[in-house]
């Protein structure tokens, strides 16, 4: 027990050391001095951060009050609008439509939402097209078993290793399908653009194919997939997406006319298409853009196109657990699973910051009239709101530590009050707490009305998952931006992993209430399925940077646009981001 004893002995020594050290009147007195200085500039952080705060909730309160106008005023013109019946929906003529899903690592997730969205849709005219990367073997052995099992599915190759962009993913699908046009002379009319994770309602594109003679872009709501109501990470999504796919989203499209797209239940008019292809060589998504479609929604905005953001209300008969029918009111959207995990929800969120508040101030600048310059503030806002929010909680932890200490041990006290009570800042405060209470409020509304009071319980504590979560996501997206701007490294496709819900989870979420008419099973795959097929994935791993010729029929006299696929080919290879190398094979010798 020796060594316990000098351990005893040593430390007895280091507590006398310190004691005399702090008991010594210079050391006492310059260590006064620091604690002075940190409370100083303590008291100006709290400035800076309560009026940042003050702002923000000044901007976000606007928009509350926006909101609850005009939804005051749609109940009262609700009598004299004419929205049609899901009768009416089915009776309209079916516009054909090209499904695009990039698919770069969605080998787990991509049969079964294909397959699914296949059984459940209300819809006949429209071809699913996957884009699968050369170098994605497993996700290229699913795409052919769905184009094997549906007359519908057709994979759509890009032409070199991944991962890219997805922008980049979508320019080639796009390609693809108006290679197909050409070969088969059936023209699409709009595109609608999914993720492989999507849970898509069945009355999707009888929606969106009414709403497209309205406008050339059409926005359906996205919300998250039930969760387990203690659920953190992946429940503050729930509440997310409830609020700014029922509030703001709302509020933006009435101030604006202008609707900025989510990535997914999204579809374009072909003549957008035609549009964006003849004006910028077949290449009508921003490859240099990690949030193309937040990009395309404003490019859409400055060429003058109409775009809209449609809640549509079905009236559906469903089946209870009981086995009894009834009749519901249901929102026609999409759902997903979003990330249940910190990190990969902080990689998730860094991204789209990444996209939408540095890549979209560079690309998009601050153009367009005043209420549009206002949203596109509104969107970037998050680089210095997220770390502000995240200096609020410092400073309210101190001031309750110090507090805490000097209620215990009152010659502790002494320090001055952190804010003066009689102060403009004090005022300033005490709007901030009203502020953050009316915050709440709304988060506790459109959460409840959207996913069931349950999930109120906890949605004050995932705000402040949400704020933390979005500080790190700030911190990386910045950190990218800096290392892109000084090295010049291109920012490629930051992947976050999918999940697809099984049957029981599709069903607690809505009801399968659609019918479908089955596809013809077994087809025999023809020669051409879509530009590039001919050509296998080992062939083209083999070649990656060589595109395939191919020489497709004539275009349609039906087009519009002309289109020429070897241009196509030849503008998408000269625009490609950089792309991940290959993996190196080691060749050994039996």
């Amino acid at each position: 027990m020796e060594w316990l004893t000098i351990m005893i002995a040593a430390a007895g020594g280091l507590a006398g050391g310190f004691e005399t050290w702090l008991g010594d009147p210079a050391t006492r007195e310059g260590f006064g001095e620091a604690v002075r200085i940190y409370w100083t500039v303590l008291s100006w952080a709290t400035v800076y951060a309560a009026l940042v705060i003050f702002v923000s909730s000044v901007d976000d309160t606007f928009l509350d009050l926006y909101y609850w106008v005009l939804t005051a005023q749609n109940l009262i013109l609700r009598p004299f609008r004419r929205i049609p019946s899901v009768e009416k929906l089915r009776a309209l003529p079916e516009k054909r439509l090209a499904i695009l899903i990039p698919a770069w690592q969605e080998a787990d997730v991509i049969a079964r939402m294909v397959d699914h969205t296949i059984e459940e849709l209300d819809y006949k005219a429209y071809d699913i097209y996957i884009g699968v990367y050369p170098n994605d073997a497993d996700t290229i052995r699913e795409a052919d078993a769905l184009v094997a099992r549906h007359a519908n599915v057709y994979r759509a190759n890009v032409g070199h290793p991944g991962p890219t962009s997805k922008a980049d993913c979508l320019n080639w699908i796009i390609q693809n399908a108006i290679a197909r046009e050409a070969d088969t002379g059936k023209r699409y009319e709009a595109f609608v653009m999914h993720d492989s994770e999507d849970v898509i309602h069945p009355l999707s594109f009888k929606v969106m194919n009414a709403w497209l003679d309205r406008a050339d872009m059409v926005q359906l709501p996205v919300l998250s997939m039930p969760r387990p109501w203690n659920a953190l990470v992946a429940g503050h999504y729930m509440d997310e997406f409830a609020e700014w796919h029922t509030k703001d989203l709302v509020a933006r499209a009435h101030m604006t006319r202008q609707v900025p797209s989510a990535g997914v239940a999204t579809a374009l008019s072909r003549r957008v298409l035609d549009l964006l292809n003849a004006e910028r060589d077949n290449l009508p998504f921003n490859t240099d853009s990690l949030t193309e479609d937040y990009d395309i929604g404003h490019r859409l905005y400055e060429a003058g196109f109409k775009s809209s953001f449609v809640r549509y209300f079905a009236r559906v008969r469903v089946t209870t657990p009981e086995g009894k029918r009834r009749v519901r009111r249901e929102l026609v959207c999409t759902r997903e699973f979003f990330p249940d995990k910190m990190s990969v929800s902080v990689k998730q969120k860094s991204r789209w910051m990444l996209g939408i508040s540095f890549m979209g101030w560079r690309q998009l600048g601050w153009t367009g009239p005043l209420v549009h310059r206002y949203f596109l503030y509104r969107d970037r806002k998050a680089i210095w709101t997220a770390p502000t929010g995240m200096l609020a909680y410092f400073i309210v932890i101190q001031w309750a530590l110090y507090w805490f200490i000097s209620a215990t041990v009152p010659e502790a006290g002494g320090l001055p009050p952190l804010i003066d009570p009689q102060s403009w800042v004090w005022a300033i405060v005490l709007i901030n707490f009203w502020f953050l209470v009316n915050r709440v409020a709304h988060r506790l509304i459109f959460t409840g009305t959207t996913h069931g009071l349950k999930y109120t319980v906890l949605a004050p504590v995932r705000m402040v998952v949400g704020n933390y979560i979005g500080f790190l996501a700030a911190a990386r997206a910045s950190r990218r931006w800096i290392v892109h701007l000084v090295t010049g490294q291109a920012i490629t496709w930051d992947k976050t992993m999918h999940a697809y819900p099984s049957l029981e989870e599709i069903r607690r979420a809505q009801a399968s209430f659609a019918w479908h008419e089955q596809p013809e099973k077994g087809r025999t795959l023809p020669e051409s399925l879509t530009a590039a097929v001919n050509h296998s994935p080992a062939q083209m791993a083999a070649t990656p940077d060589r595109v395939p010729d191919i020489v497709p029929a004539p275009p349609a006299p039906a087009l519009t646009h002309t289109f020429s696929l070897n241009a196509a080919i030849t503008a998408l290879e000269a625009r490609k981001p950089d792309a991940a190398p290959l993996p190196r094979i080691r060749e050994t010798t039996p």
